[in-house]
């Protein structure tokens, strides 16, 4: 709620991503909390680390909010307890490579052959690959070649207060 407060002051183009949890997507107070916002500026980000017992119901609850322009991205993809169910269960319109497979993808070929075919997996699916953790001139290089055209780490910014 506190972040969502803020979001008239970002920029014009701009969305804001929020994390939630499973339970928080199922909780009846969750879309009613959203519905006095743009959903099209809005980024819902499921970890993947985060234990899904029912992906009909998280779907279902999903639904009316990506009807409504909220976008859904599965984070930390390639990290964490769920693997690739979230990706295949959920659809998400952005899935975020986890940091630990962003880190030396410049000078690993494990690195760029496994994002390579997440690159082309997300095209099959209809998602976008966003690279988290990017630190490095060489490792957004490296990432551009592979066709990766959305990034988010301390080379392209850091966390900064709004004010």
């Amino acid at each position: 709620r506190n972040a969502l407060e803020h979001l008239p002051a970002l920029p014009p183009g701009t969305y804001l991503s929020l994390n939630v949890t499973p339970f928080t997507v199922l909780d009846p107070q969750f879309a009613d909390s959203l519905s006095a916002y743009p959903l099209g500026r809005l980024v819902l980000e499921i970890t993947e680390h985060a234990c899904v017992d029912d992906y009909e119901k998280i779907a279902r609850a999903l639904a009316p909010l990506r009807r409504k322009g909220a976008r859904l991205a599965v984070d930390d993809a390639g990290a964490g307890y769920a693997s690739f169910r979230h990706i295949l269960k959920l659809k998400p319109d952005i899935i975020k490579l986890d940091r630990s497979l962003i880190q030396h993808i410049d000078t690993s070929d494990d690195h760029r052959t496994l994002a390579t075919a997440l690159v082309q997996f997300s095209r099959s699916v209809g998602s976008q690959v966003l690279a988290e953790g990017v630190e490095t001139p060489e490792e957004l290089a490296a990432l551009r070649n592979l066709g990766i055209k959305l990034a988010q780490g301390y080379l392209l910014g850091r966390p900064q207060a709004l004010h």
